[in-house]
């Protein structure tokens, strides 16, 4: 199930804390909105620090959480996806409906896009995120940022491999992977 975004940091130079990039996110709907105003949220968290990336997942009953050197990483993803097929049928079902349908299956499409991120050990275990926009909080992360997050990642990897990149800035590493489409 895809979470929402309650906030999000991506650096290329570490913060105060020494954290590069900071994720949390949490259920989405009303309910697990009013759940989080009362200080009873399950957040989902990525964290990445120079050396070690921090992956916990809470629900109510409990969380789970993994602590990953980033030596010990294989990759690093992020993807988007874009439920227009579904937006589509929805504008052509309640179309002939005054234009309801054009506009629910617009305001379905730009509210369910969903950024995927996550990393991948070398013990091939995977810890991922899935994203939706938050209305409620005001979040919209997009694709790019989606592509700077993993950069990032991907840099602090290969420094901890002992593969040192070029240093790291802003302005280069959104376009330096390749875009595939969209």
């Amino acid at each position: 199930m895809a979470l929402v975004i309650k906030s999000w940091t991506a650096t290329e130079t570490p913060g105060a804390d020494g954290i590069y990039v900071s994720i949390v996110g949490r259920q989405e709907g009303f309910f697990s909105w009013l759940l989080s105003v009362l200080g009873i949220d399950a957040t989902t968290t990525l964290r990445v620090d120079r050396d070690t990336v921090y992956f916990e997942a809470g629900s109510l009953a409990g969380f789970q959480q993994r602590v990953i050197p980033l030596a010990n990483l294989s990759s690093a993803y992020f993807g988007y996806a874009k439920p227009w097929q579904v937006a589509v049928a929805i504008g052509v079902a309640l179309g002939g409906f005054f234009g309801l349908g054009i506009v629910l299956g617009l305001l379905y499409y730009f509210l369910n896009k969903t950024l995927s991120l996550g990393i991948i050990e070398n013990s091939g275990v995977l810890s991922g995120i899935e994203f939706k926009r938050s209305v409620i909080e005001g979040q919209n992360i997009n694709e790019q940022e989606g592509r700077r997050v993993c950069n990032i990642v991907k840099h602090l990897m290969m420094e901890a491999q002992g593969r040192p990149q070029p240093q790291l800035s802003r302005a280069s590493n959104i376009a330096s992977l390749p875009h595939t489409g969209t």
